[in-house]
């Protein structure tokens, strides 16, 4: 019989007094607050609330709102990411309230749904491109924050609801000026991607936009209208500031860290979203396979949501939000192709095996155990359906699958709720595919440049409307910055 496994006699961590290194005294740490370069409010255009029986989300103005970053200094110089926030303000101003009956208006999500892309760029060349962005911010929320988690930072700074997994409500019932100020966090290399010191003065010219949605993320629905709200000032974002926090280490680790580098050139890694998006046109049923256009050298993870317009009236009641509704077609298979890789190997039902479905989600997300798993996404609005006419019937189908109608979901059998507004608990039918090989290593993703991934699918019931699917892929970024010439290049 072997031996019992032993270890050398030692010291746990707990009795290490090593004292770690401290900051020279000419460091010093300062924020730095930016207004735009040149645009700096957004207004939307005039149109009507609110229609009886039906869920209205107006149009917006997409424009883009640019930041010049202070860069190029001294080497000395670095950027704090987990401070970076973008801050602005929404107004307007009823001079006629509303009177309707049964009214809601809500803001979609989170403050984040007001833009729609984030560019960032250096000497005019793009590091990063995150489209869809409002959408992306709206999945990573609903599925890394909890209902009890969003109180404080999440509903006081991004506008998310406190008791619901939705937007704040707004005023239209009464007259006069209305303020909202809202501080969003940014899903970018300068932003909650890094993990690191980003080296801002080893390079020049860096400039962030972002550009506003094209459709105003405010729905409103009420069941009678007496009276439209008449408006003496519109929707209007404005006193945008990206707000920055900067660290100058001083010379003396400057030069302690200069030598250190080799070839003059420091290797950051981070991390970034690229997204795809793919059309099923109404009719669709059976068998499907999409092309994501993630052509990437290390795609760690997919996450991809199917949703619908809220144009059509029909389509508004069943998904109010839009495409911030991620809705159930009622796939009965679901899985994602690399080449001849499958994610999962066997493939997810989401008509019979909906938990398979969302755990293998958490999984691609890095959550493990049952404490990383709870999210706003309830049993409920997770089987939420739509897109089609009627759930699927047979002794093999959840439950808990339920079709809204007039922005209500009903509670099926089991369920705590007498029902749910769509308008408060969006449909959160989320996906994800877990593509990494080892954790905590670079480059562990799969490489999609000349393989990209598919999307296979077979539906169950035959589409009545026509369906979009949003697709990121996560990827390893390495950004290659040259000192010499102050000048970085984006590896993804």
């Amino acid at each position: 019989m072997s031996a019992f496994p032993s270890s050398s006699i030692g010291l746990p961590r707990s009795l290490n007094y090593d004292m770690p290194p401290s900051a020279s005294d000419s460091c010093r740490s300062y924020s730095v607050n930016l207004a735009p370069d040149g645009l700096t409010q957004v207004s939307a255009p005039s149109q009507s609330l609110f229609t009886a029986n039906a869920a209205v989300q107006s149009q917006f103005n997409s424009q883009i709102i640019s930041f010049s970053i202070p860069s190029g200094n001294s080497n000395s110089v670095f950027l704090d990411t987990t401070h970076t926030t973008l801050s602005f303000s929404l107004t307007y101003n009823i001079s006629t309230a509303a009177s309707v009956t049964g009214g809601v208006f809500k803001l979609i999500s989170s403050a984040a749904s007001f833009f729609d892309q984030l560019v960032l760029y250096s000497n005019n060349t793009p590091l990063e491109q995150v489209n869809q962005y409002g959408l992306l911010q709206n999945f990573l929320l609903q599925n890394s924050v909890s209902l009890s988690q969003r109180v404080g930072g999440v509903t006081i700074c991004m506008g998310s609801d406190s008791n619901g997994a939705s937007g704040i409500d707004l005023a239209y019932a009464n007259t006069g000026t209305f303020r909202y100020n809202f501080s969003i966090p940014l899903i970018s290399i300068l932003g909650v991607n890094s993990d690191k010191l980003f080296p801002v003065g080893m390079v020049n010219n860096l400039q962030l936009q972002m550009t506003t949605a094209t459709l105003l993320p405010l729905v409103g629905y009420c069941t009678a209208v007496t009276t439209q709200p008449a408006f003496s000032q519109q929707f209007t974002l404005s006193e945008f500031s990206l707000n920055l926090k900067y660290i100058d280490i001083g010379e003396a680790a400057a030069g302690m860290l200069m030598m250190t580098i080799p070839d003059n050139r420091i290797l950051y890694k981070t991390s970034t979203y690229t997204n795809s998006q793919v059309t099923l046109p109404s009719g669709s049923s059976g068998a499907q396979q999409l092309l994501l256009q993630i052509r990437n050298t290390s795609v760690k993870s997919v996450y991809s949501q199917f949703g619908m317009s809220n144009s059509v009236i029909a389509q508004s009641l069943i998904s109010p939000n839009g495409y911030y509704d991620a809705i159930n077609i009622t796939t009965s298979s679901r899985q994602l192709q690399v080449g001849g890789n499958y994610f999962p190997n066997r493939p997810i039902s989401d008509i019979s095996r909906a938990s398979e479905g969302y755990i293998y989600l958490l999984n691609s997300m890095g959550y493990s155990i049952p404490a990383q798993m709870g999210t706003t996404i309830t049993r409920e609005n997770y089987n939420s359906v739509g897109g089609v006419a009627s759930v699927p019937t047979g002794a093999n189908i959840e439950t808990f699958l339920v079709l809204p109608a007039a922005t209500s979901r009903a509670a099926p059998t089991g369920s705590d709720y007498s029902g749910q507004s769509v308008l408060q608990y969006p449909s959160g039918h989320f996906h994800g595919y877990d593509l990494e090989r080892l954790n905590s290593i670079l480059f562990s993703g799969i490489n999609t440049r000349s393989t990209p991934p598919f999307l296979n699918l077979v539906i169950q019931n035959a589409l009545n409307a026509t369906i979009s699917l949003n697709a990121w892929g996560y990827s390893d970024v390495v950004l290659a910055f040259d000192i010499g010439s102050k000048s970085v290049q984006a590896f993804v």
